[in-house]
């Protein structure tokens, strides 16, 4: 349980927050988070972690958002939600064998974890690994057919292997849901 000073310092950086004043907030974050680092009884420090790398994430603050989703890896390590934010900063840093790593360890976690299947496919394909790229976009598609957009990368993925019969069915699947699709039509088109 919070303390009362704590609850305080944390509703005040949550306004801050709320009100659009994102330097303001990650400072205030930061204060509360640095005061309470040496304390590892609190669980909801993992938390305050996984928020203030996502804080910084949205400013664009790529080195201290991984900083901070790593302390959050650290303090809950079941927690798969942090292991994917974390991988979508290394992705976001082409740092692919980490984001890789980090999106498994998400979906060790939690099956359940869908948007990790679609960066993970992301960061294999990136990183040259074609056929897990479609194995990781296939499950996700399994398990959540109209997730179109992942739908659309396994259609580039095919088009790319020269697979054009495979890449035309994707993309007609994407038009079929966002007829107006403009990439799906240039691939199809093509």
């Amino acid at each position: 349980m919070l303390d009362s000073r704590l609850d305080s310092d944390l509703s005040e950086a949550y306004g801050l927050e709320l009100r659009g004043k994102l330097d303001e907030a990650v400072e205030r974050f930061e204060e509360i988070v640095e005061a309470s680092d040496g304390d590892t009884d609190r669980p909801e420090l993992a938390l305050l972690y996984k928020h203030m790398g996502n804080l910084h994430f949205r400013l664009g603050h790529l080195r201290r958002a991984r900083e901070r989703l790593a302390r959050a890896c650290d303090f809950d390590p079941q927690c798969a939600g942090a292991w994917h934010d974390l991988g979508v900063v290394d992705y976001h840093m082409a740092d692919f064998d980490r984001a890789i790593e980090a999106f498994r360890h998400a979906l060790k976690l939690d099956v359940g974890q869908l948007p990790s299947y679609f960066w993970l496919g992301n960061a294999l394909y990136h990183r040259g690994d074609h056929e897990e790229a479609v194995a990781a976009f296939e499950t996700l598609l399994g398990q959540s057919p109209n997730f179109t957009i992942a739908r659309f990368h396994l259609g580039v993925i095919h088009a790319r292997q020269g697979r054009g019969d495979r890449a035309e069915e994707a993309f007609r699947d994407v038009l079929l849901k966002n007829p107006k699709d403009a990439a799906a039509r240039f691939y199809v088109g093509t």
